[in-house]
């Protein structure tokens, strides 16, 4: 039997033991840029951010930069005045070392690269343009949510996450690097913790931003901050990333750090990534599963709109604060359908998850509700069974 869960019919199927471990606390949502930049956010990716820093402090690398993201031209040859310096620059964009090449920037035009110059402020001024958070961030608290507060991990600087769970009247602190808590099984582990720092958001303070080469150095191999703290998450959580692609900087340094780790644990629990790619694309998700990580493929078409659909709708089929009983509705749409019917083997790997996923009274409560919509005994046997044979997997 097919471990995974279908919550809608052309959405991906998720992991029934991810979406379970989520309803025991034991999952850790690590939230990247790809989450942040669709409409309404309008931020960049961590190359955009590069191309915008460019554009405020050094205008003369905008046009090369440029014609290097529409694809086709490689970076020796642009024909452009430029330094040898820029050009060592745009070598390393064209490769996606975004960290390398704001380290070199830095080191070019700030006279003292170990105090905030202009690359640090310009990436501030382009990172703060953000305006409002999205259809995913509210998806993400919802589904992030242990012990009735929010637990989230990001690399993003943003407080777009903060935001969401404010909208959602979703209790969370925020925090980053130095002053984020020590990862464990108890409630006072919570949350919102930008492991490569915050922007200040109002009168709260941020903290400094990881965006070169010489501070992923720093805080993952020198202070250790991040990499002792993934550590001690991968042996407690499922972690499961969302918007980042494998070639990002900040995936390299992740993974690194975790598969370093399966070394020396062998209890480590498993890992996932939400991983866009086109529906006949093996490759990407195989590149994933190599470095250790459960892909959840989905078709990355229309600016990756199945990922905000299949996480809201996870985020909808679970209980809140705010809807007790999430799937009433649900439920109904299941009793109209035969338990034969083709469309009905969705519909089944559903009802697999609710009752897995309920308490004996919730249990009870569940049978009734299809009881009162009228629908087919066959479904009840089919719940009963579940409930007889929980070892036995969704169908």
């Amino acid at each position: 039997m097919a471990e995974t869960i279908f919550l809608k019919p052309g959405l991906p199927a998720l992991p029934a033991d991810l979406m379970l471990a989520r309803d025991h606390g034991e999952v850790l949502f690590i939230v990247g840029a790809g989450v942040s930049y669709p409409d309404p956010s309008s931020l960049p990716d961590f190359g955009g951010l590069v191309a915008q820093i460019y554009a405020e402090v050094d205008p003369t690398m905008s046009e090369p930069i440029d014609r290097i993201r529409a694809g086709g031209e490689q970076w020796a040859d642009i024909e452009t005045i430029l330094t040898d310096l820029q050009r060592t620059e745009l070598k390393f964009f064209q490769q996606n070392e975004f960290d390398v090449v704001l380290g070199m920037l830095e080191r070019r035009i700030d006279d003292d690269p170990t105090k905030d110059g202009r690359m640090r402020a310009a990436a501030e001024k382009v990172l703060s343009k953000a305006r409002a958070h999205n259809a995913l961030h509210s998806a993400l608290v919802t589904l992030g949510q242990r012990f009735g507060e929010a637990l989230l991990v990001t690399t993003n600087f943003d407080r777009l996450l903060e935001a969401a769970a404010k909208a959602a009247r979703i209790p969370f602190s925020a925090s980053a690097l130095g002053q984020m808590p020590n990862p464990s099984r108890a409630s006072e582990f919570s949350g919102i913790m930008h492991i490569h720092g915050m922007l200040p958001h109002h009168r709260q303070p941020g903290s400094q931003l990881i965006l070169t080469d010489r501070d992923f150095g720093d805080h993952y191999l020198r202070r250790h901050t991040v990499t002792s703290f993934l550590y001690d998450a991968a042996r407690i959580f499922s972690l499961v990333l969302v918007g980042y692609s494998a070639n990002d900087s900040p995936v390299r340094y992740l993974l690194n750090a975790i598969a370093s780790d399966e070394r020396h644990f062998v209890d480590l629990k498993p890992r996932y990534a939400f991983v866009g790619c086109d529906p006949n694309d093996t490759r990407t998700p195989a590149e994933w599963t190599a470095r250790g990580i459960i892909p959840i493929a989905y078709n990355r078409a229309d600016g990756h709109r199945a990922l905000g659909e299949v996480l809201t709708e996870w985020s909808r089929v679970i209980p809140s604060d705010q809807n007790k009983k999430p799937n009433r509705a649900r439920l109904k749409e299941i009793s109209k359908l035969s338990p034969g019917a083709p469309e009905a083997e969705v519909a089944k790997s559903l009802l697999w998850y609710l009752v897995r996923r309920s308490n004996p009274s919730e249990r009870i409560e569940l049978i009734e509700t299809l009881s009162k919509f009228g629908a087919d005994p066959l479904w009840l046997t089919f719940v009963n069974g579940v409930i007889r044979r929980p070892e036995e997997g969704p169908p």
